[in-house]
């Protein structure tokens, strides 16, 4: 959307994914977990589900720029992808032609970093680096600096004041979900989709699954449910896909579900009640290790050692 008002509603699940759980009337069964402890289920409009307020919106910048993350990025993104995503629906994954390819090697890498707890990494990250120091950049500043100027590096960027680390941190999450270099790494991946069998396949906020070895090694792999009996999986290596696709459908969903349940931290969405109770009970459980929570935590680490 790139109108003069863009939506206050900003999906890091988007609404063309939820759609596919929607099949009650247009409605599907939201789990959410406001309250430490307890979880409420609640049929409702994929509208209702997956967002957050100003989610991608830049602090400090004049109202008719600081939705441009939400108007000309991730709307556009999104767009793009939901005709990739009828593709792969309709079994294409094969036959994709390169524009729907891309932009959904630009989705799936959004879904990196797109929701509040990744967001709140990436400003994390960001604020730690800005406060270390940097001993070239402070020589350097040393250099070219005039009378009056702030004495260091670090005392320039205290000035600017808080919302410029954010502001710094929303242009490189913008620049990382777009990122060339790993769009070809995805691209050229082996992509195909597996059908489910036994129960449905359930979404959440950390719907996007990957291996334990890094996702371009040899053994690397990305999961992602697009609809409740279909299954999304890039391998690198068409050993990998064959492990996959030999484990029994009934199982490889159970293994889904579960990771996708026990790593939800906002949410978790299904196209019935029929798995009420192995939600509650594995609800939030373990945590989500996501790449920009590593490398928040490895800036915390640091920032550590040298206090």
């Amino acid at each position: 959307m790139t109108s003069s008002n863009p939506p206050a509603k900003h999906h890091y699940i988007p609404e063309f994914l939820l759609a596919q759980w929607a099949v009650n009337e247009g409605k599907l069964w939201r789990f959410l977990s406001s309250i430490p402890g307890k979880i409420v289920e609640k049929a409702v409009a994929p509208a209702e589900i997956g967002y957050e307020k100003y989610l991608y919106e830049t602090p400090g910048l004049p109202p008719e720029q600081a939705q441009q993350i939400e108007q000309y990025f991730m709307s556009p993104l999104d767009s793009m992808a939901a005709d990739a995503h009828k593709l792969l629906l309709a079994g294409k994954a094969h036959k994709m032609p390169q524009k729907e390819r891309s932009a959904w090697s630009r989705f799936v890498m959004s879904l990196w970093f797109r929701t509040p707890a990744g967001l709140a990494y990436f400003k994390e990250a960001m604020g730690l680096i800005l406060k270390a120091r940097d001993e070239p950049l402070n020589a350097r500043y040393d250099e070219v600096k005039q009378d009056g100027y702030p004495d260091t590096l670090e005392d320039v960027i205290a000035m600017l004041g808080p919302e410029f680390s954010e502001q710094i941190a929303m242009r490189l999450f913008r620049k990382m979900s777009d990122d060339p270099k790993n769009g070809l790494r995805l691209n050229n991946m082996q992509w195909f989709v597996l059908e489910a069998a036994g129960r449905p396949l359930l979404i959440s906020d950390a719907a996007l699954q990957h291996s334990q070895a890094p996702i371009f090694s040899h053994n690397g792999y990305i999961t992602l449910p697009i609809a409740p009996e279909k299954l999304f999986v890039a391998v690198n290596q068409i050993a990998v896909a064959q492990a996959i696709d030999a484990i029994p459908r009934r199982d490889l969903v159970g293994q889904v579900n579960r990771a996708v349940v026990r790593r939800a931290a906002i949410f978790v969405g299904a196209p019935d009640r029929s798995q009420d109770t192995f939600i509650r009970d594995n609800f939030g459980k373990d945590e989500n290790h996501t790449l920009i929570r590593g490398l928040a935590e490895k800036y915390r680490i640091d920032a550590g050692a040298s206090a």
